[in-house]
């Protein structure tokens, strides 16, 4: 008889969301055909905090690193003091965008300021991905404040590309998050991205009314009205396939 698992299983576009009715939030990782019936055939626990089956080798950030990057070299890295760490720290967040491998000491070096700070910042949305298709960083950012930048536009939101090693890629990721913390401003000039993209503010004359409204529409078009503490933008998703100027898909 076919395994049953305790879990529930769904598939929306790219992405499994598995969850338990003990669970207070739903698991996510990455859709594949060839290991869909594996994982869902079994039943995930939480391990401190991380959903984890024994049989399939603990953690489904690891199985998942397997299943992509193979397991010989997830043993590898494991043997050389890596760690697999989810880039914006949710630990039920085990899609292959969110996952990286990275040294163990610089893995709780940022779980002692990034990880813990940006969920502090109300006013801007940063988060990390990897894209599996290019091997290239996106870092993203929602500007839920009127944010300042070299640039002198406001922004929507911001979105950073990045052909180099993560650890570059989390040391602009702080420079940004102090910045802002401290200055309130982002200097993009002083990243080291090597391509930006930058969705800038529509310049829209507000009532007083609509400036206390979750949206507005503007001929026929709806829009998002942030900074008035009912709406807020929590992640910008980046772009799959963006490739450095020099690169072609």
């Amino acid at each position: 008889m076919p395994r049953k698992s305790k879990n529930s299983f769904s598939v929306n576009g790219d992405t499994i969301f598995i969850g338990r009715p003990e669970w207070e939030t739903l698991a996510m990782c990455t859709y594949r055909d060839d290991y869909y019936s594996e994982l869902s055939s079994h039943t995930w626990g939480l391990n401190n905090g991380y959903p984890s089956n024994n049989s399939l080798g603990g953690g489904l950030h690891r199985y998942m690193m397997a299943k992509w990057y193979g397991k010989d070299v997830l043993e590898d890295m494991t043997a050389k003091g890596y760690v697999v760490d989810h880039m914006n720290n949710n630990h039920m967040d085990c899609r292959i965008c969110n996952l990286e491998f990275y040294k163990n000491n610089r893995n709780v070096a940022k779980g002692q300021y990034l990880d813990k700070e940006v969920p502090l910042q109300y006013g801007i949305a940063l988060s990390m991905f990897k894209d599996f298709t290019t091997g290239c960083y996106q870092i993203t950012i929602g500007c839920n404040d009127t944010i300042k930048t070299d640039t002198g536009s406001i922004v929507n939101s911001i979105k950073l590309l990045y052909d180099s090693k993560y650890p570059m890629v989390v040391l602009d990721a702080e420079k940004i998050l102090t910045e802002y913390t401290d200055e309130h401003t982002i200097t993009l000039s002083n990243l080291s991205s090597c391509r930006m993209h930058l969705d800038y503010a529509p310049n829209l004359d507000l009532t007083d009314e609509e400036k206390d409204q979750a949206f507005v529409i503007r001929n026929g078009e709806l829009f998002l009205v942030v900074g008035n503490g009912k709406t807020y933008i929590n992640s910008v998703n980046y772009d799959e396939g963006w490739t450095p100027p020099q690169k072609k898909r």
